[in-house]
């Protein structure tokens, strides 16, 4: 008993001390204030020597070192890497995406960090001379805005995306997601900011989205057409895709990974399935994931396997009368275990599905498909 005391003190003790491991010279200067979730307001570090809140780091800036890959004739694609955020790849691992328009790239998904963005534009710039004026933001996770205010502050771009980053980051009203007198003065720390080294965090700051839509929406940006389409909560609370009918390109973020397990822990599997089939709807010959590197027409079939045997998987297990504590023992999808962090992610994706779908009545989608089908005899 004592042993397993000792130990389980030492973790706490680790995970308390892990912001100020690898960073000696932050000093806080009011450690009891701490944001809604218990960590330190990061605009209240300060690096001696510098002023107070100042957020300039000694080191150099991080070099991600990218590389754009070209998807189509004008689309071009930054590709992550295949695990979770670390100091060690400081938050490089979604996919972003940039469009060339008559006048201006358009920027889908800016990544984890100002300092990205910054030399994701630079990259950009190589192959066209043209500023961002408009980034356009998938879904609310951080990994794949964060780096929205370098457009902000330097180009003055115009950000469409989801209410739930305004409401969930900033404190914005949840019905009309605009600044309201409640509004945070200091937004809460999103996990990059927490995880990440000063000088790949550096500059990065959160910035509301300026235009956003109840429903799809059909616009036509710098020369571009393109469908922004809302597939609501499927991954996360409000999810979109972008599709791009004259280049039959299809930019759908986090509700399609692929060469990895996908991470559920904001998603529905019937949100999901749902928005994979609005995905198939459309004309595409190429579907950029918000994670992986396959990008042709088979780039969604191994999230439509995943989820389409999660669901039936944990269904059974329900009818069988699985006790929730052995649903990860019953439902192990062996399918994907050779896959990128099937260990880490698989069993909380069971879980958590198992809690959805307990109480789920497939009757009324059943039905629909029994009267599609007989309207296809017909």
């Amino acid at each position: 008993m004592k042993v397993k005391l000792i130990i389980l003190f030492l973790i706490l003790a680790f995970v308390v001390s892990m912001p100020f491991i690898f960073n000696k010279s932050i000093v806080v200067a009011e450690p009891n204030k701490l944001d809604v979730d218990g960590n330190f307001i990061v605009y209240d570090w300060h690096h001696e020597g510098f002023k107070e809140g100042s957020r300039t780091g000694r080191n150099p800036e991080w070099d991600y070192n990218l590389k754009p890959v070209q998807v189509s004739d004008r689309v071009w694609c930054f590709f992550g890497a295949m695990e979770m955020p670390t100091k060690e790849n400081a938050g490089d691992m979604s996919n972003s995406c940039y469009i060339q328009g008559d006048d201006s790239w358009i920027a889908w998904d800016t990544g984890p960090s100002y300092i990205f963005a910054k030399q994701a534009h630079a990259a950009m710039r190589k192959i066209a001379d043209l500023p961002v004026k408009t980034v356009i933001v998938s879904h609310e996770h951080d990994d794949h805005w964060l780096g929205n205010n370098y457009y902000t502050e330097t180009q003055n771009a115009v950000i469409y995306g989801p209410k739930s980053i305004n409401v969930n980051y900033l404190g914005f009203d949840e019905h009309t997601g605009k600044a309201n007198e409640n509004t945070r003065e200091i937004p809460p720390q999103t996990r990059m900011i927490r995880a990440l080294y000063q000088n790949a965090i550096r500059g990065t700051k959160l910035a509301p989205i300026e235009k956003t839509f109840d429903d799809t929406t059909e616009f036509t940006l710098h020369g571009i057409k393109m469908e922004y389409v809302k597939v609501g909560y499927a991954h996360s609370e409000e999810d979109w895709f972008l599709y791009l009918p004259e280049d039959k390109v299809v930019l759908v973020a986090d509700v399609v990974m692929n060469g990895r397990v996908t991470s559920n822990r904001d998603g529905i599997v019937i949100g999901q399935l749902e928005a994979l089939k609005a995905i198939q709807a459309r004309d595409w010959n190429h579907l950029v994931p918000g994670h992986g590197f396959i990008t042709d027409q088979t780039a969604d079939d191994e999230c439509v396997q995943y989820f389409s045997l999660l669901k039936n998987r944990v269904l059974e297990g329900i009818e069988d009368e699985i006790d929730p504590d052995y649903i990860t023992k019953y439902v192990t999808l062996e399918e994907f275990r050779e896959k990128d962090l099937y260990y880490l992610l698989s069993p909380g994706n069971v879980f958590r599905s198992y809690e959805e779908l307990e109480m789920y009545d497939g009757d009324d989608e059943e039905d629909e498909d029994e009267e599609d089908e007989d309207e296809d005899e017909e």
